[in-house]
C-alpha cells in the first residue's frame, strides 16, 4: 500500500482555500465546536451564562450553511453582512431556554432548508441544463458523504490511539474527552472538509457519463424499487376504494415514500434521458401525482378528525409540493430541476415564520377545535370520546405550545392553577377541573402519578450529563442527545450509550413499588427517584392507561 503523500497534501491545500472562501462558515464552525466542548467540559446547567451559549451555538450552526450558501448567490461582502443580520435577528427570536423539542426541530428544519440553497443558488439567475444541475447535485451529495466518511475514519484513528495510550500507560482518560474529539473532528475538520469540496464554478462542471455500475443500479434497482413501490400502494388503494376503511396514517406514509423513491429514481435517469423517453418521465410523475391524491384524501380524514398538529402540517405541506410538481413536470417538457430545490426551500421556510407557520397553524387550529368542544359544556353527560379528545387536546396544546396557549380556552383553569402553585400535570389538572376526570379513569384505567412538589435545585454532583426527557406516546417516543439514546419501549425506560444499555426500568414494576392505588397519585418527590451505578432519574410525573405507559417526564442524570 503506497502512502500518497500528494493526496493528502492535495486535501490539505482544499481545506485552506475553503478557509479563504468561506471564512464565516469556518468560524461558526469554530464557534459552535468551543462552544459544545466547553459545556461538556462543565457540569453546570440551567445557568444563564449556559443559556447563553447555547443559543449562540444554536444561531453559529445555522450559519454554518448560511455563510456558504450567500456565498454561492454573490462573493460580495454585502453577503456576508446579510448572513450576519440574519443570525443576529435569529438570535433574538430563539427563547431564553432551549430545552424544548419543538425549538429544537423548528431549528432543524430550518438547517435543512438552508442547506437545500446549495443545491439552486449557483444558477437561479441563469439558464442551464438538468444534466448541469444534476452534476452539481451530485458533487454536493458526494462531498458530504465523503466527509462524513474520511471524518469517521479520522476519529477512528485517533480513538484507538486513546485507548492504546489509556492502556498502555495506565492513564485514566475520561469517557467524555473521546466525544469532544468526535465534536473537535466533525465540527472543525468534517466541516471544512466539505466546504473544500463545493465547486467554484458551475458553468465548468461536465456532465459526465455513468459507469456501467451507476447503470446497473439506475435502470435495474432504484427503477425496480419504484415499479414495486406503485404496484403495492396502487394495490393497496383499490383495495381500500373497495372496502371504504381506511387506516389510521399509514396511507400518508406510503404514499411518501413511493414519492421519495420515485422522485430519486428521476433523478438518477437524468444522464441517461433521451427525446423518446418523454413518456417514461411523464409516467413517473403521473404515479407520484395519482398516490399523492390518495395522501391528500388519507391526511383529511385525518385532520377532519383529529384537527392539525405540526407532523400532519408538515405531510400536507408535502403532499402540496408533490401535486405542484407534478403537474409542472407532465406539462413543461423542459421543465428545470431547480425548480425542485427552490420550491421545497421556500415552503420549509415559511412553514417556520408567520402566522400560517406550521406552530400558529397546529396552535390555532387545536384552540379552536377545543373552544368548539367546550361550548355548551355538561360534564355529566358527555360521552367517553369527548372527555377523550378534550384531555388529547389540552394535552397536545400544553405539551407543545405551553400552558399560554391555553389561556383562551379554559382561563379560569389556568388562572387557578398558576395561583395553587401546583406542581401536578397540567392536563390532568384541567380534567379534574372540568369534571371528567372520572370518565378518563374508567376509561381504559387511567392512573396518574406526579411529584408533591417541583424540585427547586438537582444536585449534579458525581454526574457530567443531565438530560430532560418528555415520552408521550403518542408524540414523541425517544430523545437521542449527542452519544445517548433514551426511549420508552414495552413500558420500559432504556438508555443507551452508543448503542449498548446502560439502564432498563421496568415503569409498571417501579409504579407497583410506590404502593398507592388511586387514580390520581401525589407522591414524595424522593420516592420517584431510581438510580444504579450509570444513571440516576429523577420522575417528575408519569401516566398509566390500562397496561401501557402514556406519559413520561423526568431529569436523567448520567455519569
Amino acid at each position: 500500500m503506497v502512502f500518497n503523500l500528494s493526496k493528502i497534501e492535495d486535501i490539505s491545500q482544499n481545506i485552506i482555500k475553503s478557509l479563504r472562501r468561506f471564512p464565516m462558515a469556518s468560524i461558526s464552525a469554530l464557534i459552535v465546536t468551543i462552544i459544545v466542548v466547553t459545556l461538556m467540559e462543565l457540569n453546570q446547567f440551567n445557568t444563564p451564562i449556559v443559556m447563553t451559549s447555547i443559543k449562540v451555538a444554536f444561531v453559529a450552526s445555522l450559519g454554518v450553511v448560511l455563510f456558504p450558501a450567500l456565498r454561492l448567490f454573490s462573493s460580495n461582502i454585502i453577503m456576508s453582512i446579510i448572513g450576519v443580520a440574519i443570525l443576529v435577528g435569529y438570535y433574538y427570536i430563539l427563547p431564553p431556554s432551549i430545552d424544548n423539542n419543538v425549538v429544537i426541530f423548528r431549528h432543524n428544519i430550518l438547517i435543512l432548508s438552508t442547506f437545500l440553497i446549495l443545491f439552486w443558488a449557483p444558477f437561479i439567475f441563469i439558464r442551464i441544463s438538468n444534466k448541469n444541475i444534476w452534476e452539481w447535485t451530485q458533487n454536493l451529495i458526494l462531498a458530504v458523504v465523503s466527509s462524513l466518511f474520511f471524518s469517521i475514519l479520522l476519529y477512528i484513528g485517533l480513538s484507538l490511539a486513546l485507548y492504546s495510550i489509556e492502556k498502555l500507560f495506565n492513564i485514566d482518560i475520561e469517557s467524555k474527552r473521546y466525544a469532544q474529539l468526535g465534536v473537535i473532528i466533525f465540527g472543525i475538520y468534517g466541516i471544512n472538509l466539505f466546504l473544500s469540496q463545493i465547486p467554484r464554478y458551475i458553468l465548468l462542471l461536465q456532465a459526465r457519463t455513468y459507469t456501467k455500475a451507476e447503470i446497473i443500479f439506475t435502470k435495474y434497482i432504484l427503477t425496480s424499487l419504484t415499479i414495486g413501490y406503485f404496484l403495492i400502494i396502487s394495490t393497496y388503494s383499490i383495495k381500500i376504494l373497495i372496502t371504504g376503511e381506511w387506516p389510521t396514517g399509514i396511507v400518508a406514509w406510503i404514499s411518501i415514500l413511493f414519492s421519495v423513491v420515485a422522485i430519486i429514481t428521476y433523478l438518477f435517469w437524468t444522464p441517461l434521458w433521451k427525446e423518446e423517453n418523454i413518456k417514461f418521465k411523464r409516467a413517473i410523475w403521473g404515479a407520484v401525482f395519482a398516490q399523492t391524491i390518495m395522501l391528500s384524501i388519507s391526511i383529511w380524514i385525518r385532520i377532519k378528525e383529529y384537527g392539525i398538529t405540526e407532523s400532519r402540517y408538515f405531510i400536507a405541506l408535502f403532499g402540496g409540493w408533490l401535486i405542484l410538481m407534478s403537474i409542472y413536470f407532465i406539462l413543461r417538457r423542459e421543465a428545470s430541476y431547480k425548480w425542485l430545490f427552490i420550491t421545497l426551500t421556500i415552503l420549509l421556510i415559511g412553514s417556520q415564520f408567520g402566522k400560517y407557520s406550521a406552530s400558529s397553524v397546529s396552535r390555532n387550529n387545536q384552540i379552536m377545535r377545543l373552544e368548539n368542544m367546550l361550548k355548551d359544556f355538561n360534564s355529566s353527560n358527555i360521552t367517553k370520546k369527548r372527555a377523550e379528545d378534550i384531555y388529547s387536546t389540552i394535552e397536545y396544546l400544553f405539551s407543545h405550545h405551553g400552558i399560554e396557549s391555553l389561556n383562551s380556552a379554559v382561563p379560569d383553569i389556568v388562572e387557578k392553577y398558576r395561583e395553587s402553585n401546583s406542581s401536578s400535570y397540567f392536563p390532568s389538572f384541567a380534567a379534574r377541573e372540568l369534571g371528567i376526570l372520572d370518565i378518563l379513569n374508567s376509561y381504559g384505567n387511567r392512573r396518574v402519578f406526579h411529584i408533591d412538589r417541583a424540585r427547586d435545585n438537582i444536585d449534579i454532583s458525581g454526574y457530567n450529563r443531565l438530560i430532560k426527557f418528555r415520552y408521550n406516546k403518542n408524540y414523541t417516543t425517544e430523545k437521542r442527545y449527542k452519544n445517548y439514546t433514551i426511549k420508552v419501549e414495552d413500558n420500559n425506560l432504556k438508555i443507551l450509550k452508543n448503542g449498548e444499555i446502560i439502564a432498563n426500568i421496568d415503569i409498571s414494576d417501579f409504579i407497583k413499588k410506590l404502593k398507592v392505588k388511586k387514580e390520581y397519585n401525589s407522591i414524595d418527590r424522593d420516592k420517584m427517584e431510581y438510580s444504579n451505578r450509570e444513571v440516576k432519574i429523577l420522575f417528575d410525573s408519569i401516566v398509566k392507561r390500562g397496561d401501557n405507559i402514556t406519559i413520561l417526564e423526568a431529569d436523567i442524570l448520567i455519569k
